[in-house]
């Protein structure tokens, strides 16, 4: 992981009032490729664990039947799908980028130095590194951003080091759940991305269609603030870390309002540590100024000074940064 990341983003004003980025469900993303996986690669996994089990003395040799892979898929779909994908690039002036994600230069590339803690009330600690949620033994959440690997073919588990555990206390599922998160076409290789991986669950704001079981979901617990919005959309807020305070586990309130949310227009939000926002570049067609304004107002970002607009450079075929200041 490098220390420096960028966000390209829509500009919304109110991020620097109240930062937070928001997580695509990785059913949702752009390439329809994100989060696919064949019965034949999990067939290939399903035989080098047994393998792995076999040669450790704690398992039989079986054939892989049909209905083991159809298992198989459904319970490996279902938890992809409660995941969400936050998205990063190695490059804050990368003119493709600027148009495809920075809103056409209406928008704003944000940095955020990964040797500060990214999220709010990271309270653990991971390896030496403050972290927001505790080290996943299900191999599928990546908190700190982790290189997407590009290449023409889909992963092969053929290869038992592809698929199998390294170990007795390493989760089955761990190298086959990281290859399909963090593998991508190579016609992508130019979004240079790093990637973080979260349950949408988590989120501290969500935003979806409104319903009476959501709604008696969060009436469970006072500190959940239920607000509309227009159409029939409401946004849910939880109070900051809340699910570190929960100990029910898939009984948890954060879960039975995750698995009430049936909208596939919802929208996960996470809160940001601002002390790890080190830089912000917003687009040469930007309308920044209340922007500005929130970010000379909001005492969490007083360490922030570089601050910058992009402009065409005038011999070459690429941006520069123009260094700005908050009246």
């Amino acid at each position: 992981m490098s220390r420096f990341l960028y966000k390209y983003m829509t500009l919304r004003d109110d991020f620097f009032a109240n930062p937070m980025i928001r997580a695509t469900p990785a059913n949702h993303l752009n390439d329809p490729f994100e989060g696919r996986f064949s019965t034949q690669q999990v067939r290939d996994a399903i035989k080098n664990h047994d393998d792995f089990y076999l040669h450790q003395g704690v398992g039989i040799y079986d054939d892989v039947d049909d209905q083991q892979i159809m298992d198989s898929m459904v319970y490996l779909q279902s938890d992809i799908d409660e995941l969400g994908i936050i998205s990063f690039t190695e490059s804050y002036n990368n003119t493709l980028m600027w148009a495809h994600y920075g809103n056409e230069h209406k928008g704003v590339v944000v940095e955020f130095d990964f040797n500060e803690p990214f999220f709010v009330a990271s309270n653990h600690n991971v390896g030496g590194r403050a972290t927001r949620f505790k080290k996943d033994f299900m191999g599928t959440c990546f908190e700190l951003p982790e290189k997407v690997d590009y290449r023409r073919d889909f992963p092969d588990f053929k290869r038992p080091e592809l698929s199998a555990p390294d170990n007795m206390n390493d989760f089955h599922w761990n190298k086959f759940y990281k290859a399909v998160l963090f593998t991508k076409s190579i016609d992508w290789i130019y979004e240079q991305e790093q990637r973080s991986v979260v349950r949408l669950k988590d989120a501290d704001l969500i935003i979806c269609k409104e319903s009476k079981y959501l709604c008696a979901a969060c009436k469970a617990d006072n500190n959940i603030q239920v607000s509309k919005i227009k159409d029939d959309r409401i946004q849910i807020t939880f109070p900051e870390g809340y699910e570190a305070h929960e100990e029910m586990g898939d009984q948890s309130i954060k879960n039975e309002v995750f698995l009430n949310v049936n909208d596939p227009h919802a929208m996960y939000f996470f809160k940001i540590n601002p002390s790890a926002i080190s830089a912000v570049y917003f687009g040469y067609k930007s309308i920044f100024e209340q922007s500005l304004i929130n970010i000379k107002n909001n005492i969490h970002l007083s360490h922030l000074e570089n601050i910058f607009r992009m402009e065409p450079d005038e011999n070459r075929y690429q941006f520069s940064p123009k260094k700005i200041m908050p009246s």
